[in-house]
């Protein structure tokens, strides 16, 4: 009887996240606007609605400025990103499905 060898390959890579044309996080939410835009995909609001709950619970955060950006597949007009940037401090993104 012959041994065969099994070779085991992990596909993985280190994990690298790209930080440059991000903006400057802040050291803390507390009195921050945070805003909330999503894409009009199901599920969208319901995952930011949760999401701030949670960050409402743990920082004392100014409020909540909700938008809607329209279709998912196009990307937002400048002025609709210019004037949502006016209303709030920080934002939050969803895609949902």
């Amino acid at each position: 009887m012959t041994q065969e060898t099994i070779r085991v390959l992990d596909p993985t890579a280190p994990l690298s996240i790209a930080t440059d044309g991000m903006a400057d996080r802040p050291e803390s939410l507390a009195g921050m606007r945070v805003g909330l835009m999503r894409n009009s995909k199901m599920k969208s609001e319901p995952l930011l609605d949760a999401i701030y709950d949670v960050l409402a619970e743990r920082f004392d955060v100014a409020g909540a400025y909700k938008v809607d950006k329209g279709e998912a597949s196009r990307p937002a007009e400048p002025k609709f990103l210019s004037d949502f940037s006016k209303e709030v401090d920080v934002a939050l993104l969803a895609n949902g499905d």
